[in-house]
């Protein structure tokens, strides 16, 4: 070593220097995110310079904020403004995951408190008639699905009332997808109608929807409150697959009120033969 300019620092003193475990300097050596200057030959002892303490230094702060190696690695080896560049996008995306995160966790509570008095969910099987529909699909996620449908549901009785459409039953609602803080179905937003009619609303569609055996579960009161009523959706879709049947289309949400005191929805599926 004493071919070497600079005095040299050996692993367990760099180690505490720059408060590093020597397990994880051997993983940034192997991994090239930060090399030992010299290692002895013989011994195979690693040693670092005391400039390399900054390096080490940074990357024990951007572990502390779970950062993944291959970015740090990234962060190391670009110019310091495109490194600072890296960090801010870094912290963007967990802040965007911990806001997720937090949404999630209330319902996730709210969900397990009600657990119980939806285990006992009765499942009915149901005949549903083939039934002609004035629709509106959209888009969106669980925080703008409650004044979405008030918003279109008014619409669609406008539209009916202007258009003399008589009303042929109450409104429901069908999950193309999954809606919830990430993902935005679509639904499908309908009124039941008597008699065929052209739209005068170029959102508006008006198709015949399929009828068939239906399995159905009646939520009242606070069970109609998301994500409390997805416990409905998994009792129809558990009954479906357990009597060895197939689920078919996408399942319907029947509003007989708003969620709340006195509400009552039905969860329907249609289904067949497996």
């Amino acid at each position: 070593m004493n071919h070497l300019k600079q005095p040299l620092l050996s692993i367990g003193s760099f180690a505490s220097a720059a408060r590093l475990s020597l397990k994880a300097l051997r993983l940034y050596d192997r991994l090239d995110i930060c090399k030992p200057s010299y290692v002895d030959p013989e011994s195979g002892y690693r040693y670092y310079q005391v400039t390399q303490l900054r390096e080490a230094r940074l990357i024990r702060m951007m572990r502390q904020m779970e950062m993944p190696l291959a970015i740090i690695r990234q962060v190391l080896t670009v110019t310091p403004e495109d490194a600072e560049q890296l960090v801010q996008n870094y912290w963007q995306m967990r802040e965007q995951r911990m806001e997720q995160t937090q949404r999630v966790v209330p319902d996730l509570i709210r969900y397990l408190r009600q657990e119980m008095s939806t285990m006992s969910l009765e499942v009915e099987v149901k005949t549903i008639e083939p039934q002609r529909v004035l629709s509106i699909t959209r888009s969106l996620t669980v925080e703008h699905l409650s004044p979405t449908i008030m918003s279109d549901l008014d619409t669609l009785y406008q539209l009916a009332k202007e258009n003399q459409i008589t009303v042929a039953g109450p409104p429901f609602g069908i999950y193309h997808g999954p809606i919830n803080h990430e993902d935005d179905g679509p639904i499908e937003i309908c009124l039941p109608i008597a008699q065929t009619t052209t739209p005068v609303k170029t959102e508006v569609t008006l198709r015949e929807l399929a009828g068939g055996k239906a399995a159905s579960v009646t939520l009242r009161d606070d069970q109609c409150a998301f994500p409390t009523l997805l416990a409905g959706y998994d009792a129809v879709q558990d009954w479906i697959q357990q009597n060895g049947y197939e689920a078919i289309d996408a399942p319907r949400e029947i509003w007989y009120g708003s969620p709340g005191k006195d509400a009552q929805w039905d969860i329907v599926w249609l289904f067949q033969e497996s």
